[in-house]
């Protein structure tokens, strides 16, 4: 390979919430961590020279939003994922989480349903709660540890809803939903005039003959019914420099954002984000295809070494993400005694399947896209625990 992935880098002590967040989230300062969903792997050499150029620079003013950068965002996702896009329905955001939120309060009212698919991406449901909406649930389906949608209580629930939150890839669960998936999904949204936010943040990060589908390209009556959001963060590891964006294609829309975004929300663009997007988008998909053969890697790592040293642990196929989603259920113990053997025992810092809402009882969520020393260690960690 060209690129260096099994280089262990230390991040302690760099404000990382991954690694210096572990004895305020764990109680416990000395873990191996695999929680957090960012990678530890160095960025792109291509993004670091850039960040040299500008830091020689030596000037660190305002900063607008410049052509590279949207036209580094309509290539990368035309190229990629075969989507049209158009400058003006490209809106820069700070971050995904944060989109989700002002887009909720944009365009819904207090006491309005918001229909989510559990277990899903913790911060989802507990902005909902915050903001006076009301939490609505299609809980996925489990059998053999594949996920997937209850289409029947998918529509009750879409008729109950002001407003539907789609995670695909799937996070926690790690399914790429397929077109006939989605397309049933997103008719039913049509059908009962439900708005679409459909996160797709780790939609680069597909494996093994999966293809993530975007769902504004399903048709135009789906196009203008879906606000599109995603982000470099998650591909190239730039979680901490605010390269979100929204894709908006209804005119009606698109003012309508605009018009909360005057009286309540304040994008201030960073150079170094707007300059690590525009660098990945454009020269960075050679280190992109690299990282997905050396996750993958790592996935089949995993799997061999689960099925022979650690049988009682069940898990999720990977289709995307870098998350796998383990269950622990052939275990029978509660979500409090797992949790505190994983802190304790295995010493390992893992998410804990209870945050992600109904269906995640018995489970933990683990980040594998580190070296693959660390998962090494770290699943002999998980091993000798329940020896």
């Amino acid at each position: 390979m060209k690129y260096n992935f099994d280089e262990p880098v230390n991040r302690k002590n760099t404000s990382s919430v991954k690694y210096d967040a572990l004895l305020q989230r764990f109680g416990n300062n000395d873990l191996l961590p695999l929680w957090v969903a960012d990678m530890d792997f160095r960025i792109c050499p291509k993004i670091s020279q850039r960040f040299k150029n500008i830091i020689e620079h030596g000037i660190f003013g305002y900063h607008i939003i410049n052509n590279n950068y949207f036209t580094s965002v309509i290539n990368w996702l035309k190229n990629r994922h075969n989507y049209s896009v158009e400058k003006e329905e490209i809106f820069f955001v700070t971050g995904v989480v944060p989109a989700v939120h002002h887009l909720i309060k944009a365009f819904t009212e207090k006491g309005d349903g918001i229909l989510i698919q559990t277990p899903v991406y913790y911060p989802f449901l507990s902005m909902i709660k915050q903001i006076d909406r009301k939490l609505i649930i299609n809980k996925l389906y489990e059998n053999d540890n594949i996920y997937s949608i209850d289409f029947d209580d998918f529509e009750k629930k879409a008729s109950e809803s002001k407003l539907f939150i789609l995670c695909n890839p799937h996070n926690p669960v790690s399914r790429v939903w397929r077109k006939d998936e989605i397309l049933k999904m997103s008719e039913i949204c049509l059908k009962h005039d439900v708005l679409i936010i459909s996160d797709e943040i780790h939609s680069d990060i597909v494996f093994n003959g999966n293809k993530h589908i975007p769902v504004a390209t399903l048709s135009d009556e789906i196009r203008k019914k879906t606000i599109t959001c995603s982000s470099a963060s998650k591909t190239f590891n730039l979680a901490a420099l605010n390269t979100a964006y929204l894709i908006i294609h209804s005119k009606e829309n698109r003012l309508k954002l605009k018009s909360y975004t005057r009286n309540n929300l304040v994008e201030t663009p960073n150079i170094f984000g707007l300059e690590a997007l525009s660098t990945a988008y454009n020269n960075c998909d050679d280190w992109l295809n690299e990282l997905l053969i050396y996750i993958f890697k790592n996935y089949q790592f995993m799997t061999e070494y689960i099925r022979n040293e650690l049988p009682f642990i069940n898990y999720s196929p990977l289709e995307g993400t870098y998350l796998v989603w383990l269950d622990f259920r052939a275990l029978n113990k509660t979500d409090d005694e797992l949790k505190k053997h994983i802190i304790e025992k295995a010493g390992l810092a893992l998410n804990d399947g209870p945050i992600f809402g109904p269906g995640g009882s018995g489970f933990q969520r683990i980040n594998i896209a580190c070296p693959l020393s660390t998962l090494e260690k770290a699943l002999d960690m998980l091993k000798k625990s329940f020896e």
